[in-house]
């Protein structure tokens, strides 16, 4: 790419000698003169205390002093400069000056230049290096202004040296006649101690002059001849704004002055500079007239103007002069095929008139954008111009300086920079360039992942990317810019940072759509080690990145600032991942949504056997954050990015583990914590001692005999019966089942397994202990076993029904719950209940056997004296 820049700065430089615009540097053009007399000597800033702290140029600036006087004799801006080295960078920094100043209508002169050093002032002017160099620093970008640098270099600079210079710049450009305007900063993005401006302007004059982003107003002092705005203030802190800010955040204060009343005048000003020729030369003629030949509509005949002129007419600038504000003839554009913004427009509304289509230009300032409203009404606001057109109603907005755009008119991408100025003599105010809210910046990734060849098999991912408009238009731009081989390089380079060791497995293939401006970019990689072991090597993981999202809700720079956080809005990205997994996974289907003021994420996971299916959906709501909006818009934007990605694992149980290594100590502290807290509870019951029925007992039915002898036997085997139904699933509970039941991203993952497992292990373990419990008492005769069995054949049933809804609501194989689903064990259960509850209840037999007690009860006191009929000696009754 530097050789091709370098070729094709070599050869434009020989275009321009060739056209006569060759350097000339040397003293010609500049003269060193003493100070004007009009200027105000102003000397430098002296703080105490240098503001380390805030400087990171390794230089401090002791003085700005900026003074402009505008009259008759032309325009005259005077600048005096003194900077003091810090550090080594410092010396670096003040050792090089450099002047700049347009040749074709400006001439430089220097009036000082100093080195002091211990306070000691010493002259530098005379035996300074003075070298005038072509400018050109937007050459790369094919523009060519023609302006020069005086390039001055000091030898002999030290650390702690004060470098002090002052020069003049005269003349304005031609192409605004008369009219005077401007603007001064009045704070820097670096501390200053000391800035002075100044400002004089004919008495006669009445421009419109405002201060930007300051209460403060400048002393305003009228002499014979002058109005004189002074604006002098000391210890200025810097003003920093992020990288980040939106474009039209300019919160530096600035003294703006202007000789255009409003809007109207900047419009009728251009309004020469871009009216169509009266007539065209034969090449733009014969164009026009194959135009309308083959074009079926006005729409028609627009995008062919439009393609001819992105198409056939390169761009390149040329802005000498006036030549940065007045486009050339568009006979002369077209004949030598290139020109900048303002001549394709104008060639563009040439073709159009000549049609009989109402077009017109239309002056934007692509970094600024609608912040250019807040600016003092002049041409310099603006830095870009295109073309607005009518069709059947409705309203374009058209850059010819674009690539050709295909598709209908409908489709092409329309610019959006906030506010525009049509140039007309009608044109009062700026007018917004609203967008279409449905043309949103629109993308979609599906990302398919293959794994279907096994876990220890590369997975072969494929990337399509569709875009649309905008997107459509840059990507197609990309491709014919870059080669092949150097993007599919940068492509894999990008995913390499999620996934080491991709592989391209085949060049990408692109599928251009030109009717409806969509493009698509198929890519074909493979993942080698898509299912890395972990570090104990018990499991694979794989990850399923969302590199793309991720970049879309990208954090700002920083979260602690001064400015807006900018946004690209409207943004429409969609992306779906696909993973074809090596067996059977049971997804758990879930929907999240971010909600801010300034975005929507919207994640749905879904499966079926063998595939896993991700899709994300990014749609923004605002352009730009403010200030007080940041801090929740960032909590936001980590919780949108915390929901991205995805992990699956397959944990690894090989044949030659262990016990010790399958043993979940986790599990057996909760079963060893749950068998103790039942301990405590069971000796508690032991002691539950309620009164024995008031039935009168049965010596011949005492005793356990008869049916007693059933349940006596039904609680001897329970325990056994218990752990023999629980012993087969035991191996649940080791470390690497349990893992694969209940860890999210498991092979056999359900969100039921977990409290399923745990609720058979308790339940288990509860029953056995209140069996045994029972036991106990039933072999004591205690009078509280009737309750206890009772309990326990509850606790049978319970266990019975839940048992049943778990395992409608869990995974299993068709096999596996038929039979779990075993409905005749819980009709045992029931019938068990009904049958021994009720006996239980009436059974004279168990009335009669469980009458004892855990503690003695006293007998009941007998009478102390015999009731008073019986006393008397008469009969009782």
């Amino acid at each position: 790419m530097r050789t091709s820049t370098t070729a094709f700065q070599s050869l434009f430089g020989l275009l321009l000698i060739l056209l006569g615009w060759g350097t000339d540097a040397g003293a010609a053009d500049y003269r060193i003169t003493p100070t004007p007399a009009w200027v105000t000597p102003i000397s430098p800033g002296n703080r105490a205390q240098v503001p380390v702290g805030q400087i990171s140029s390794g230089a401090y600036f002791l003085l700005g002093d900026f003074q402009t006087r505008s009259g008759p004799e032309g325009r005259t801006e005077f600048r005096h400069f003194a900077t003091q080295a810090l550090n080594d960078q410092g010396v670096d920094t003040i050792a090089n000056i450099e002047l700049l100043f347009d040749p074709s209508y400006q001439s430089l002169q220097v009036h000082a230049l100093a080195v002091i050093r211990n306070g000691q002032r010493i002259d530098k002017l005379r035996r300074a290096t003075i070298r005038v160099l072509q400018r050109e620093k937007e050459l790369e970008y094919r523009i060519y202004d023609g302006r020069k640098s005086a390039h001055i270099f000091l030898d002999d600079i030290r650390t702690g040296d004060i470098v002090e210079y002052a020069y003049s710049v005269h003349g304005s450009n031609p192409v605004f006649g008369a009219r005077e305007f401007g603007s001064q900063s009045l704070q820097w993005a670096v501390p200053i101690e000391r800035l002075h401006v100044r400002l004089l302007l004919p008495i006669d004059r009445d421009p419109r002059l405002t201060v930007r982003n300051s209460a403060r107003q400048p002393l305003v002092r009228t002499t014979a001849t002058h109005r004189e705005y002074v604006w002098d203030e000391s210890s200025l802190a810097p003003l920093a704004l992020e990288n980040d800010a939106p474009g039209w955040f300019d919160p530096y204060p600035a003294l703006e002055w202007s000789e255009f009343a409003d809007w109207n005048a900047v419009a009728r000003w251009a309004v020469p500079l871009y009216r169509p020729p009266a007539q065209l030369g034969p090449s733009l003629r014969a164009k026009v007239l194959s135009i309308e030949i083959g074009a079926r509509s006005q729409a028609d005949k627009v995008l062919a103007a439009l393609r001819l002129v992105q198409g056939d007419v390169r761009y390149l600038g040329v802005e000498i002069g006036s030549g940065s504000f007045v486009p050339s003839p568009p006979d002369r554009v077209y004949d030598r095929r290139f020109g900048d913004c303002k001549d394709k427009t104008l060639l563009l509304l040439s073709l159009l008139h000549h049609m009989g289509i109402d077009a017109q230009a239309a002056l934007v300032n692509t970094v600024l954008t609608r912040g250019v409203s807040d600016m003092a009404p002049n041409p310099a606001a603006f830095n870009h111009v295109l073309v607005h057109v009518k069709v059947d109603g409705r309203s374009y907005w058209l850059d010819p300086t674009r690539a050709p755009q295909p598709g209908s008119l409908d489709a092409v991408h329309q610019p959006d920079f906030g506010l525009a100025l049509l140039v007309s003599d009608t044109s009062r105010e700026l007018l917004p360039m609203r967008r279409d809210p449905a043309a949103a910046i629109k993308r979609r990734i599906d990302a398919r992942f293959d794994a279907r060849d096994g876990f220890d098999q590369p997975a072969r991912l494929t990337i399509t990317t569709t875009s649309e408009g905008r997107e459509a238009e840059e990507a197609r731009n990309l491709l014919a810019t870059t080669s092949p081989d150097a993007l599919q390089k940068q492509y894999l380079n990008y995913y390499a940072r999620y996934y080491p060791g991709v592989l391209v497995t085949q060049a990408m293939a692109v599928s251009d759509d030109t009717e409806h401006n969509r493009i698509t970019v198929t890519e074909y990689y493979a993942i080698p080690d898509f299912w890395p072991l972990d570090e104990g090597g018990s499991r694979r993981e794989a990850t399923f990145y969302s590199p793309e999202m991720m970049d879309v809700l990208r954090l700002p720079s920083s979260t602690v600032r001064h400015s807006p956080v900018a946004l690209a809005s409207p943004l429409d990205v969609t992306l779906v991942t696909e993973a074809l997994l090596p067996e059977s996974w049971p997804i758990t289907p879930e929907t999240t949504r971010i909600e801010d003021a300034h975005f929507t994420l919207e994640r749905h996971v879904a499966g079926s056997d063998r595939q896993l299916l991700l899709t994300d959906h990014f749609r923004s709501h605002a352009d730009h954050v403010k200030t007080d909006a940041i801090p929740a818009y960032v909590a936001n934007l980590e919780r949108a990015r915390n929901t991205l990605g995805y992990r699956l694992f397959h944990h690894l149980n090989p044949p030659s583990a262990s016990l010790a290594e399958r043993f979940n100590w986790m599990i057996a502290l909760l079963a060893a914590m749950v068998t103790g807290a039942l301990a405590w509870l069971a000796v508690r019951l032991y002691r539950y001692d309620p009164p024995p029925s008031d039935f009168t007992p049965i010596p011949a039915l005492t005793g356990i005999r008869g049916w007693l002898l059933l349940p006596a036997l039904s609680l001897l085997l329970l325990p056994f019966r218990l752990l023999l139904d629980f012993l087969p699933g035991i191996d649940a509970y080791s470390v690497f089942t349990w893992a694969h039941l209940t860890h999210p991203g498991g092979a056999n993952y359900d969100p039921m397994w977990a409290p399923t497992l745990l609720f058979e292990l308790v339940a288990t373990l509860s029953l056995g202990t209140l069996a045994l419990l029972t036991l106990v008492l039933f072999i004591k005769r205690r009078s509280s076993t009737p309750r206890f069995f009772i309990a326990l054949v509850v606790g049978l049933v319970i266990l019975q029904l839940i048992d049943q809804a778990l395992v409608m609501a869990l995974p299993l194989t068709e096999e596996a719950a038929e039979t779990a689903r075993n409905p005749a064990e819980l009709i045992q259960a029931v019938l068990s209940l009904a049958i021994w509850g009720t006996y239980f209840v009436r059974s004279r037999r168990v009335k009669s056997t469980f009458t004892r007690t855990w503690r003695a009860r006293p007998p009941e006191a007998e009478p102390s004296s015999p009731p008073p009929d019986i006393a008397q000696g008469q009969p009782a009754g």
